[in-house]
């Protein structure tokens, strides 16, 4: 009986954590991170600011945790996707690059510069490990279209790699772009677009010719209502 108190108990207890999270994420995509608060996530969660510090010790780790399950969330879509092996590469790329796009715009704010006070790198352990896990997936996916004869070979798969994962690191880290007459998502895909174009063989362009990336129609289905 005790062992079954007990069980309930952690059920519990990771309920309201995922609680609470999710208002912390909905702080972040709606408001920024100036607006992520232990005050205004207990509010939105619907307990008391105690209970948020029962599971986060302070902001810092509150932000962490947010955007590391938001990007976790965004991974495990597109490697469900990458780990389809039926797919042929063209079909597979565009999948990713529709789904990546989708996840972006829906995150909103979440991938926002964090005011310089919340950049604590002890609590940034989760979404290192993230990043890097989007960098092996980033780099099986060049890796596939060098196999396939589609990448120039005077740029090496790693090359690519860190040029794309570059582009999304500076992009992302931006201040918001409400007063320009495009959004982060559509900056971002015309900046891989510009990569993509410059890295492929003359097979590689023929094949991609229309694809979902070189075409700007990734994620396109989310634009409504975008701010």
């Amino acid at each position: 009986m005790r062992g079954q108190v007990s069980s309930q108990g952690w059920i519990m207890a990771d309920a309201t954590k995922e609680r609470i999270l999710t208002a912390a994420q909905n702080i972040l995509k709606q408001r920024g991170a100036e607006s992520l608060t232990m005050e205004s996530t207990a509010e939105l969660a619907g307990v008391s600011r105690k209970t948020v510090y029962n599971h986060f010790q302070n902001r810092f780790e509150l932000f962490d945790a947010a955007v590391a399950r938001w990007m976790r969330h965004v991974l495990d879509g597109v490697e469900g996707i990458a780990a389809n092996t039926a797919l042929p590469f063209i079909e597979k790329l565009n999948a990713i690059v529709d789904r990546g796009f989708r996840d972006l715009r829906e995150g909103g704010r979440i991938i926002g510069r964090p005011p310089q006070e919340i950049l604590d790198p002890a609590e940034l352990t989760l979404r290192k490990s993230l990043q890097s896990s989007l960098e092996q997936l980033i780099k099986t996916i060049v890796q596939d279209a060098e196999r396939s004869g589609y990448i120039r070979s005077e740029f090496t798969a790693d090359q690519i790699t860190w040029i794309i994962i570059n582009i999304i690191t500076g992009i992302t880290v931006l201040d918001q772009v409400e007063d320009r007459s495009f959004s982060k998502a559509e900056l971002l895909q015309d900046s891989l677009r510009a990569v993509v174009l410059g890295v492929l063989s003359p097979l590689g362009l023929e094949v991609m010719k229309g694809s979902a990336l070189l075409s700007g129609r990734a994620g396109l289905d989310s634009r409504e209502g975008e701010a």
